[in-house]
């Protein structure tokens, strides 16, 4: 079996490729169409966005929970059920835009007034296209899952860069986008023939309700918490112009990276630690996912800190002078990604989707208010401190519930001594190259450049001086060794045969499910 450290590699260097050509796409389009278009563009991604957030209800990730718990026919079986269930709520999500799109943004009705046809093919392709982030990773394929996200991102980044140079319109460029996601789909419909198979009918009811059980408690706190989210661009868009509005995303594109490696990490460790938890293994569990974060947190910590000091440099390269107004907004997005380190594994192993549903629900006025109200005293930055603020106070929460269920202290519900660490290098780091790059006064696409890189040469420097690099090669080391006591996917569980393990083993997952998932 390959390493979990092999595997995370190879996934996040997959999703890292897509990153760059996702970022190489507005990078083009801000040179080939005008601000609007460009605007427009932006506003449309939006839109399709909070429909993929909103409708989907984390049931594509909840095969990751599952597929290593079921024998072949059980897995064809919840396959036909996500697919089912992302066809209705995509047409229901479809039906809806249309019906009230007239209490929309004006841009946005504009949008939808020109190219309706071709962001309803889009949400259709797109939305059941949800299912190949997940499936080949829930199936054990790995590599599969590796290649076919760089092929996917660099057609979808060809077909539409090269749409935007040869016909600088946005009809053309939402054409490409949506050629790009149906053959997506068609990638998605030769995996699941060559490699899982799918049941659609009949319906096993009592299977679709053990995995709606399971998902829609962490859906609906995804959906709490994508509103959340998706509010203050919202807020944006309605405010603000749609060219303000692609100034404001210019942020949210460039913290993509830092999600990725934290997607990663969790999808990879969801199959382990469900296997851990089903063996009663929790102190493996805990510890296999602090050290996860540890790893990750030593990467993206330094990047962060070397984004923050440069942000206004690093815009004007990447996105011309006229988007810089946008780095005040990037920087208040990163102390957010900073607070939050990976913890939506545990409360998906431990099924504290209610929990997490009931927090989110508390706290989306709070940051929907702050988030207006910091329009309104501080222009476009305001917008994004309702989110930074109601994510402390979530993920506080979240800790909370964690300690009570695992019985453990908060203390050790993460490394909080080692991050702590992590963070305060990256921090001085930082510090110390922006002072030397301001005494210098080089030239800013020099400072955009080497000020980022200095940062990180420096941290690492320091990790090899000090010999912490050490520890975190024993982390990675035992990290390995925990992951690798799950068994294949696919495998019987609990030692039931193949003949009979779904019948039983189903019934098992349907009472953990009902336990942990009543209300506290």
């Amino acid at each position: 079996m390959a390493s979990l450290s092999r595997q995370g590699i190879a996934l996040s260097s997959a999703r890292y490729i897509e990153q760059a050509f996702m970022l190489l796409t507005p990078v083009v389009l801000v040179r080939t169409i005008d601000p609007g278009a460009f605007g427009e563009y932006r506003l449309f991604w939006l839109l399709v966005n909070t429909v993929a957030l909103l409708f989907a209800f984390e049931l594509p990730r909840s095969l990751l929970f599952f597929f290593v718990r079921l024998d072949s026919e059980g897995r064809r079986l919840y396959v036909g059920q996500t697919v089912l269930f992302l066809l209705a709520v995509t047409m229901i999500a479809s039906v809806l835009i249309f019906v009230f799109g007239g209490s929309v943004p004006s841009a946005m009705r504009d949008l939808l007034r020109q190219y309706g046809l071709l962001i309803a093919v889009f949400l259709l392709a797109s939305n059941l296209g949800l299912l190949l982030d997940v499936l080949p990773n829930a199936a054990g394929k790995i590599r599969w899952q590796a290649q076919a996200i760089v092929a996917t991102s660099v057609l979808r980044a060809a077909l539409i860069i090269s749409a935007a140079v040869i016909f600088r319109r946005l009809e053309e460029v939402l054409v490409a986008a949506s050629l790009a996601a149906c053959i997506r789909l068609g990638l998605l419909a030769y995996f699941i023939a060559r490699y899982c198979g799918i049941r659609l009918f009949p319906l096993d009811k009592q299977q679709f309700r053990t995995q709606l059980r399971y998902a829609l408690p962490f859906g609906v706190a995804g959906l709490l918490w994508n509103m959340r989210k998706q509010a203050e661009q919202w807020i944006v868009a309605t405010v603000f112009s749609s060219g303000v509005f692609g100034i404001f995303s210019i942020a949210t594109t460039l913290l993509l990276p830092f999600e990725v490696l934290r997607s990663v990490l969790a999808n990879l460790l969801l199959p382990k630690m469900s296997h851990l938890h089903s063996v009663g293994r929790h102190e493996e569990l805990l510890r296999l996912n602090n050290q996860g974060n540890v790893i990750i947190s030593a990467i993206m910590f330094p990047a962060i800190a070397a984004l923050f000091a440069f942000s206004y440099e690093v815009i004007e390269l990447l996105f011309t002078k006229e988007y810089v107004s946008g780095s005040p907004v990037l920087r208040i997005y990163l102390i957010q990604t900073l607070i939050s380190a990976e913890i939506t594994t545990l409360l998906s192993v431990f099924g504290q989707g209610s929990a997490n549903m009931r927090y989110e629900a508390a706290i989306l006025p709070f940051a929907v208010i702050t988030s207006l109200v910091g329009v309104w005293f501080y222009g476009l930055p305001g917008a994004a401190v309702g989110s930074v603020m109601a994510t402390f106070v979530a993920y506080a929460l979240c800790l909370r519930r964690l300690s009570k269920v695992m019985s453990v202290p908060i203390a050790r519900v993460q490394d909080w001594r080692n991050l702590g660490i992590i963070l305060s290098v990256s921090a001085v780091c930082a510090i110390v190259i922006r002072l030397s790059a301001d005494a210098l006064g080089a030239s800013r696409p020099i400072i955009a450049t080497l000020g980022p890189a200095a940062v990180l040469a420096s941290y690492a420097a320091i990790l090899f001086v000090t010999g912490y690099f050490r520890t975190l090669a024993e982390m990675r080391r035992e990290g390995n060794a925990l992951a690798n006591t799950s068994r294949p996917v696919g495998e019987a569980a609990f030692g039931i045969s193949r003949d009979d393990a779904r019948a039983k083993h189903l019934g098992i997952v349907s009472r953990q499910i009902a336990r942990f998932w009543r209300p506290a």
